[in-house]
């Protein structure tokens, strides 16, 4: 046990912010946020409607070593999501070029010394890689995909769930091959565990679809199928074995079977966000529009830093000529994964479609920088007469690019 020393409390809005302990509270609960993005909180907080350069505060959160932007983009992005929720979307500016600036009034308060239990430690790299998952799903996505929130009693095997289901959730390369090494180790920690094997599953599945690894797609996609059967040889209803078999299928063009692999997935799983993604996906591709359109805001609900969801539902609200939703779901999705070219295609599409042809040309130019291997696609979106390309729902190669490389 010991004394707290004198408290520093932030207050704005209905949160209340903890400088001391890093506890974020909204109408009195804490909010499970892990420690790097109360940190970024504070920084803004502690210079209220003053500009916080980008420099400055990746030397404040990050002392200990060099970080990419990305992280400090990622933080703001989960912040917004839960401003936005709470009506305070204008939280947090962007000065372009510059830096961030937070807008809310701000009550700062000395909060009375209290006894309290010293917390139990835990590795740091945890908590920070967990910290994106747990802001609305609760934990969803721990072992087990249970809704308890994680605490630092968080078991081994449970850790090793999180961190591989953030990694996965990135879409990147290095953030999958990562989350297979996770799901790896937490096998090797029990080789009966059906989840293990069935996250594993889905992780190879999402390197098969998009090329990630040494190992061929092909290589990958028996991979998954192995690890996905060995899941439900120990437990027929084991959910994310049932998601990878759904993308497997998904990814070799038979919606028909991977609907109803997936039906049983969130069924099975209903916590995780992945599978209604893929189920979302699957339908959309069968002309369930609406249908998958619900499963993609489930997913978005359970996972808001999905970028799958986040483009998809862009994409859905572009072929049910919602623009401007289209617009600002991709360039949302943009912030947090400015090299996800499925996004800048249904960006430019969408602007165009608003009568924006300056702005849909320069979406078609980032487009064309990020996707090196799409120069014919680029050239076609760039030159195609009057600045147009109406791609319908079932043969438009702007979908077309979509179905097979946004899942």
């Amino acid at each position: 046990m010991r004394e707290s020393p004198r408290m520093v409390v932030y207050e704005f809005g209905p949160f209340r912010l903890d400088a001391e302990r890093l506890l974020l509270y909204r109408d009195g609960a804490a909010l499970a946020l892990g420690p790097k993005v109360v940190e970024t909180l504070l920084a803004l907080v502690e210079c209220s409607g003053e500009i916080a350069s980008k420099q400055g505060l990746l030397g404040r959160i990050w002392p200990d070593g060099y970080v990419e932007e990305a992280n400090l983009t990622q933080n703001v992005y989960v912040l917004r999501k839960l401003f936005r929720a709470s009506l305070c979307a204008g939280a947090i500016e962007t000065i372009a070029r510059r830096g961030y600036r937070f807008a809310l009034p701000v009550r700062r308060r000395d909060a009375v010394p209290t006894v309290e239990r010293a917390p139990r430690r835990i590795g740091r790299m945890v908590l920070a890689t967990a910290a994106a998952l747990l802001i609305f799903a609760g934990g969803a996505w721990t072992h087990g995909l249970s809704r308890e929130p994680v605490t630092p009693a968080m078991s081994a095997q449970a850790q090793l769930f999180t961190m591989g289901n953030f990694f996965l959730t990135l879409r990147t390369r290095s953030g999958v091959e990562r989350s297979v090494a996770l799901f790896s180790r937490a096998i090797e920690q029990d080789p009966r565990d059906a989840q293990a094997f069935g996250a594993r599953a889905s992780a190879y599945a999402v390197m098969a679809d998009y090329g990630y690894g040494a190992a061929t797609p092909r290589e990958n996609r028996a991979r998954a199928l192995a690890d996905a059967r060995r899941a439900l040889a120990l437990d027929p209803q084991c959910g994310r074995a049932y998601a990878a078999l759904g993308l497997l299928a998904l990814d070799s063009g038979r919606a028909g079977s991977a609907t109803a692999d997936l039906q049983r997935a969130v069924a099975y799983a209903p916590s995780d966000a992945a599978a209604h993604v893929w189920y979302g996906i699957a339908l959309v591709a069968r002309g369930r529009i609406a249908d998958g359109e619900i499963q993609l805001h489930t997913a978005q609900r359970l996972n808001p830093l999905s970028i799958a969801a986040t483009s998809w539902l862009a994409w859905v609200a572009y072929l049910e000529h919602r623009y401007g939703e289209a617009i600002a779901q991709a360039r949302e999705g943009l912030a947090v994964a400015p090299t996800r070219y499925g996004l800048w295609i249904t960006l430019g599409l969408a602007e165009e479609a608003e009568g924006q042809r300056g702005s849909a040309s320069v979406a078609f130019s980032h487009y064309a920088r990020s996707c090196q291997a799409c120069g014919a696609e680029s050239e076609a979106l760039l030159a195609y007469p009057d600045g147009r390309l109406r791609a319908d729902r079932e043969h438009g190669m702007a979908i077309q690019h979509l179905l097979e490389q946004q899942g």
